[in-house]
């Protein structure tokens, strides 16, 4: 198996396999890769930072359209800072402004991290679960 499909195929594996805490997670580990590889691309004035910004933008849509705004009193608020995010990637792609996506990637990497801290939480109340074959 040539060295791209045995990744795509761990990677495809790894998402199947995640608990919804955990995908969240790995959604947040591909929006910071998109808001870095934009900030590189921007840097050197090469123009396919525009694709990893609106790669950026879906991922904040989705997880902006995923929330369920009544499981928990946090959860209006989150929406509003999802709206926030979505909104600066959308004007970034219009109108770069220097430091936008540093900020973007701060509280990008902030909600990360929270959201590692509750999957990780959650995995230790879990039972375990063993599977066979």
């Amino acid at each position: 198996m040539p060295v791209d499909a045995a990744r795509a195929r761990y990677l495809a594996d790894a998402v199947a396999t995640a608990t919804p805490a955990r995908r969240i997670v790995l959604l947040y580990d591909r929006l910071w890769l998109d808001l870095q590889r934009a900030q590189a691309a921007c840097d050197a004035e090469q123009p396919d930072g525009r694709d990893h910004l609106q790669h950026a933008q879906q991922i904040v849509a989705e997880l902006l359209g995923s929330l369920d705004q009544n499981a928990w009193s946090g959860a209006a608020n989150l929406a509003a800072l999802y709206g926030y995010l979505l909104r600066e990637l959308i004007a970034e792609g219009g109108e770069p402004r220097p430091g936008r996506l540093a900020l973007i990637s701060k509280i990008v990497s902030d909600l990360r991290s929270t959201w590692q801290q509750a999957a990780d939480q959650l995995a230790a109340t879990e039972p375990a679960v063993v599977r066979v074959g």
